[in-house]
């Protein structure tokens, strides 16, 4: 795999990224800079995460009919112009417009880079490395930030994101065409689509998803819920970040050399363990160990998926649109995992949401085994 290639990838699926991985420090400086409410400070959050989403799944037609990088730079520029505007924005509509027009703007990155992406040998692969780098450069910059905002002011927090949006756009001259003419009629099956693969890979999404964002979204309630010390859940949450580092990083070395149902399937294995470990275990030292497990399988999962939808569709759309539509079940997850633990018995859904992860497995098992026989028959 050629550093010259992927590179300009990475920083594109990097800016792509924006508005999810900064989103902590999105809704912090909304309240503190722009004295909004909570409230009012989510609501921007899931603006821009939703803007992101909906660009992503709507845009690719669009990248089709005009290829190249010029779309890319207007995409990178809206978020640029976005994050600048986070610093002077002093009322929720100031917000809210920024959050969209920076979230337009990553989601046309996503889907362009998507579309680049699905167009090689092994996406898989392209997909963890890309995951591996970008979210070890966010790691350093949500290190940062804080301290940053500490002695300068929030607002400085979003001028520093804008400038390093600025300083990683030039990667974008580097990247290539959408999608290259020897790959087009190169999808996973006898050369053709499988819209009904594709619609199964749907279905598991939807199901699969929910349990992937609430677990996460509430696993420092249940970290408190436990006995964890304040100390202990930032110790506990910095090291599921480095494994969810070395699971991007251990997809880029597997790829499905293996074949794609056997390193997808122990993917999901691993979730199942750590929504067991994380919303069942009632001491520390399980729930650490589910929290670790989390984070290996969380990029890792995101791959193999996004690999999945690449191979599916060679022109890149679906991978494009899947990796938007990703984003409404993982966030519908967190308010589902509100409403019914909302009483504070996180625990009682462990086995509910164990069951329907294997179920989701089982619907994508034949996907898996038909096209790694597909890919047999090719190579012979």
């Amino acid at each position: 795999m050629r550093w010259s290639f992927v590179g300009p990838l990475i920083g594109g699926t990097f800016l792509g990224m924006y508005p999810m991985m900064t989103t902590p420090i999105l809704i912090g400086g909304a309240v503190d800079s722009a004295q909004l409410s909570a409230e009012q400070a989510g609501g921007g959050g899931t603006l821009s995460i939703g803007a992101v989403a909906l660009a992503s799944m709507a845009l690719p037609p669009l990248l089709r009919r005009f290829p190249g990088r010029t779309p890319l730079f207007l995409f990178a520029a809206m978020l640029v112009v976005g994050y600048l505007g986070f610093v002077i924005a002093g009322d929720f509509a100031g917000f809210s417009l920024f959050a969209l027009l920076g979230g337009v703007g990553s989601g046309g990155l996503l889907a362009g880079m998507a579309m680049r992406i699905a167009k090689t040998p092994s996406p898989d692969q392209v997909y963890g490395i890309i995951y591996a780098v970008a979210t070890s450069i966010f790691a350093a910059l949500l290190l940062a930030l804080p301290i940053v905002g500490g002695a300068y002011g929030t607002a400085v927090e979003f001028l520093v994101l804008a400038l390093v949006a600025l300083a990683m756009t030039p990667a974008l001259f580097w990247v290539g065409d959408d999608v290259a003419a020897d790959m087009v009629g190169r999808d996973a099956v006898d050369g053709r689509k499988s819209w009904g693969m594709i619609a199964i890979v749907i279905v598991v999404m939807t199901i699969a998803f929910p349990l992937y964002g609430g677990v996460y979204a509430f696993s420092e309630r249940r970290a408190v819920s436990i006995g964890l010390s304040p100390a202990e859940i930032g110790a506990t949450l910095g090291a599921a970040t480095v494994m969810t580092m070395l699971g991007a990083a251990l997809v880029a070395w597997v790829g499905t050399r293996p074949g794609r149902t056997i390193p997808t399937l122990v993917t999901m294995a691993i979730a199942t363990l750590s929504y067991a470990l994380v919303l069942g275990s009632q001491g520390t030292t399980l729930f650490v160990a589910g929290m670790l497990a989390f984070g290996l399988m969380q990029m890792a999962l995101n791959s193999y998926f996004f690999g999945l939808a690449s191979v599916l569709d060679r022109e890149g759309r679906i991978a494009a649109a899947l990796q938007g539509y990703s984003l409404v079940p993982y966030a519908l997850g967190a308010a589902l995992f509100g409403t019914l633990g909302n009483d504070g018995n996180l625990a009682r859904l462990a086995m509910p949401t164990v069951a329907i992860n294997i179920i989701a497995v089982i619907i994508l098992l034949p996907v898996l085994i038909r096209l790694d026989r597909a890919a047999k028959g090719t190579a012979a």
